[in-house]
């Protein structure tokens, strides 16, 4: 059966623009390798172009906050509640980066209990709400307070948005009464 799906889901990336994607269970070893391997293609994808460093160090640096905030979160769900049906769940997790018109994406994707929603939803659409001023502003407060939220939605997810050139998208897909599943994209241009 997978043999028959293989062209059409490498025909479906490339139509989305998807220059490199994982999906499964994040390591520290892998997240470093696929930061390595983003580096390599913007460099080569930029090549001779003016601000590609800018560009390169902006995409790598939401990839790293997007995956290990992932890798953290479900490290500390698996921690806290052992749940068997969530650890499976980890292997859900999914990142992607592409081109579009307008830039570089970097999306990801993973399974969330429905109590950290909401909590969740307000971090980002509170930053959202901020323009850049604000959101260095805000940034510095968090730091100097030391105030971060309990499952990753702290300095992180105001950090992506700061080196992102648009506001945060997402979204909550709702599996089931424990579970959705949340998507996070943003685009440097």
């Amino acid at each position: 059966m997978i043999k028959e799906k293989m062209n059409s889901m490498v025909k479906e990336l490339s139509e989305s623009g998807v220059v490199i994607s994982f999906n499964g269970s994040f390591t520290q070893n892998i997240i470093e390798d696929i930061g390595e391997a983003i580096k390599k293609y913007i460099e080569k994808d930029m090549s001779g172009q003016e601000d590609n460093e800018s560009v390169s160090y902006n995409v790598f640096s939401i990839y790293i906050e997007q995956s290990q905030n992932i890798k953290n979160y479900i490290q500390k769900k698996v921690e806290r509640e052992s749940d068997a049906e969530f650890f499976k769940a980890a292997f859900e997790s999914i990142v992607v980066i592409g081109k579009e018109e307008s830039g570089y994406y970097i999306c990801s994707g993973n399974v969330l209990s429905n109590e950290d929603r909401e909590h969740l939803k307000e971090s980002i659409d509170h930053i959202n709400s901020l323009d850049r001023a604000e959101l260095k502003k805000f940034y510095k407060e968090r730091l100097r307070s030391g105030s971060v939220d309990g499952f990753g939605a702290g300095l992180g997810l105001i950090e992506m948005a700061r080196r992102s050139s648009r506001k945060l998208e997402y979204m909550f897909i709702e599996r089931d009464e424990r579970y959705s599943f949340f998507t996070l994209k943003a685009v440097v241009s």
